[in-house]
């Protein structure tokens, strides 16, 4: 066997020939003709890799290693990597894989990716779906187009701004959870004087007084959101959301800052996989399950080496989390999220914009 002469689909052989007369399949060819490799791992493998290895740091206590003559060191991080690779594990996963190729398939032909940004670099996306009673991850995509390349960069996973779709978890959740505000409370939205000029704005520039917490939700009116916080304390934000909804990114800068808190302007950002977690809580009556892409994991054996098991938390009222809820529904019916909206089924969301739209 470790003879025989081994030919990939990408037309290479296993000592690095090119097959001669070899032609790339269609699917794999852009209309340069340019040939594409598709990695063998999807977005969602990639993770799991990535959480058991961190898992097996801490159950069995790896340590960086000590530098050798060149001053080189294997972190314990990696040390565990070549323990997922070469242990023989049997990893059982939480993915649906139903839902995985969907939405791999929508990912590789998105239109976003014929788009660039400001640096020309192009537009990308990335979604974890989560069970909100469960914490299970079913599907998690890290960015468009077809995918090239194993454990690379993971746009599910890396931290972005989330802009005003921090403000339900950040702001409106737990100040009325901690009686700051009630569903019936009304909110100034006018800005306020910020060395001679006005902030924050709304995005359309206009204000209307005084406004329902609601409408200020469902319109995401910046001026409600950053009175709202101010009133609450930006450190009571910052500890509702590390604390009561695992958030691991947010900053101490973050926890002194109304603009941060209240409008999701963080110093580093969140990530899909824990905004999907938090918002699950308003799915599950204010009960928050932290996500796990695996739940056990076995040797070649079928011994047991590890379970995942995450404990659940309430992190607020379910009357909180009852009302953000049927507000966050009326996002979609009559507010900012209109272009989420579609038939079958019942959808709540929030919009977030940050810089450049």
């Amino acid at each position: 066997a470790c003879e025989e002469k081994v030919t990939f689909t990408n037309g290479y052989t296993c000592l690095g020939e090119l097959v001669e007369g070899y032609e790339a399949p269609a699917e794999d060819a852009e209309e340069t003709g340019e040939k594409v490799t598709k990695a063998n791992n999807s977005y969602f493998t990639d993770q799991v890799i990535e959480d058991v290895a961190r898992k097996f740091v801490e159950i069995y206590e790896l340590q960086d290693s000590k530098p050798d003559s060149d001053g080189n060191v294997i972190s314990a991080y990696e040390r565990a990597v070549g323990m997922v690779y070469g242990g023989g594990y049997k990893i059982y996963t939480t993915q649906n894989l139903t839902y995985q190729q969907i939405a791999e398939e929508e990912f590789e032909t998105t239109e976003y990716q014929q788009q660039t940004d400001s640096y020309d670099q192009p537009l990308q996306i990335a979604m974890t779906v989560m069970d909100p009673y469960t914490g299970d991850v079913v599907a998690m995509v890290g960015g468009t187009g077809v995918k090239t390349a194993d454990r690379a960069w993971n746009w599910a996973t890396e931290v972005r701004p989330c802009g005003s779709a921090a403000k339900p978890i950040s702001t409106y959740a737990p100040a009325m959870d901690n009686g700051t505000i009630t569903a019936a409370s009304i909110i100034d939205d006018y800005p306020i004087d910020l060395n001679g000029s006005a902030w924050p704005r709304n995005v359309t520039r206009i204000y209307s007084g005084l406004t329902s917490v609601r409408e200020a939700i469902v319109q995401s009116l910046n001026t409600c959101a950053v009175r709202t916080v101010e009133k609450l304390g930006t450190y009571q934000s910052y500890t509702f959301m590390v604390e009561k909804l695992g958030f691991t990114t947010l900053t101490q800068a973050d926890s002194q800052q109304s603009g941060n808190m209240g409008l999701g302007g963080y110093e580093y950002g969140v990530t899909t996989e824990e905004m999907a977690a938090a918002y699950g809580a308003f799915v599950n009556d204010g009960v928050y399950t932290p996500p796990r892409t695996f739940y056990r994991v076995e040797d070649s054996q079928g011994n047991l080496v590890c379970e995942n098991n995450k404990e659940s938390n309430v992190a607020m009222k379910a009357t909180t989390a009852y009302i953000i809820r049927q507000t966050l529904k009326s996002v979609i019916t009559s507010g900012t999220g209109g272009e989420a909206r579609f038939s079958g089924m019942t959808i709540a969301g929030k919009t977030g914009t940050t810089d450049e739209n």
